[in-house]
C-alpha cells in the first residue's frame, strides 16, 4: 500500500489513511456490490482483479473495464453521502482490498487536510482513464480497439514471461471495446489462426503477449 495511490502523501498521511481502512478479501466470481446498491465505501485493490460491469436497457450485462492492484473504485462514495452505485464490481480471481468509508474518510480530512491529495488522486487517475477510453472510441477502428483493450489486461495479468490465461468471454472484450461480439469474435479469430492466443469457454490464453503488443500499435 506504499505505491499507486497513496504515493502522493507524506509517510504521516499514508499511515494515517491507511489505519482508518479495512482489509477485505474476496473469492473469485463474488460480487462486491451491485449497481444501485448505496454507495459509501471506495476499495483500493491490493491484489487480484475486478471487472467493472454495467447493466444494459435491453437486459444484457457490459464489461467496462477491469482493474488490478494499486488501482481503486467506487470513488463516488466519498463525493456525497446520496451516492449509489452505478456499475457492479466482480472479483475475476481471489481479490484482497483496502476499504475506506465515507464517514472515516470526512474525519480524517478534518484531522489531516493534506489527505485531500488522495481523493485528487483517484479522481484524476479516473478522469485520465475515461478521457483514454473517449479518445479511443472516438478516433480508433473497432478491430484495433478489441486489440488494445486486450493488451490493457494481458499487461495486468503478466507476471512473468510466457503465455497469460485471461478469464474473460467474448462478449467481455466486446464491450469494453465498445463493438459487438461479431466483430471481437473475428478478431480474436484472426490472432488464434495466426498463433497469438488460443480461444476456449469462459477465457482467453495469450500464447505471445509481445505479437498482441505489436498489433495494437
Amino acid at each position: 500500500m506504499d505505491g499507486g495511490l497513496l504515493q502522493q502523501l507524506n509517510d504521516d498521511d499514508r499511515r494515517a489513511l491507511i489505519s482508518k481502512m479495512t482489509r477485505r478479501s474476496f473469492r473469485k466470481s463474488d460480487t462486491i456490490f451491485h449497481e444501485g446498491d448505496p454507495g459509501d465505501t471506495l476499495h483500493v485493490i491490493e491484489k487480484g482483479h475486478v471487472a467493472v460491469r454495467l447493466s444494459t436497457r435491453n437486459g444484457d450485462v457490459a464489461t467496462l473495464t477491469v482493474l488490478g492492484p494499486g488501482t481503486s473504485f467506487g470513488e463516488q462514495a466519498l463525493l456525497t453521502d446520496a451516492a449509489a452505485r452505478t456499475a457492479s464490481a466482480v472479483a475475476l480471481d481471489a481479490v484482497e482490498t483496502r476499504s475506506l468509508h465515507r464517514n472515516e474518510f470526512e474525519q480524517l480530512r478534518k484531522d489531516n487536510p493534506t489527505v485531500e491529495r488522495f481523493l485528487t488522486s483517484v479522481l484524476a487517475e479516473q478522469v485520465r482513464r475515461l478521457s483514454a477510453q473517449l479518445l479511443d472510441a472516438l478516433y480508433t477502428p473497432a478491430d484495433q480497439r478489441v486489440v488494445r483493450r486486450l493488451v490493457e489486461v494481458v499487461d495486468l495479468y503478466a507476471g512473468q514471461p510466457g503465455a497469460v490465461e485471461i478469464p474473460l468471454k467474448q462478449e467481455d472484450l466486446a464491450s469494453m471495446a465498445g463493438t459487438t461480439r461479431p466483430t471481437a469474435n473475428r478478431v480474436l479469430k484472426q490472432l488464434e489462426a495466426d498463433g497469438v492466443l488460443t480461444v476456449s469457454r469462459g477465457q482467453l490464453l495469450v500464447l505471445d503477449p509481445d505479437a498482441l503488443r505489436k498489433r495494437a500499435r
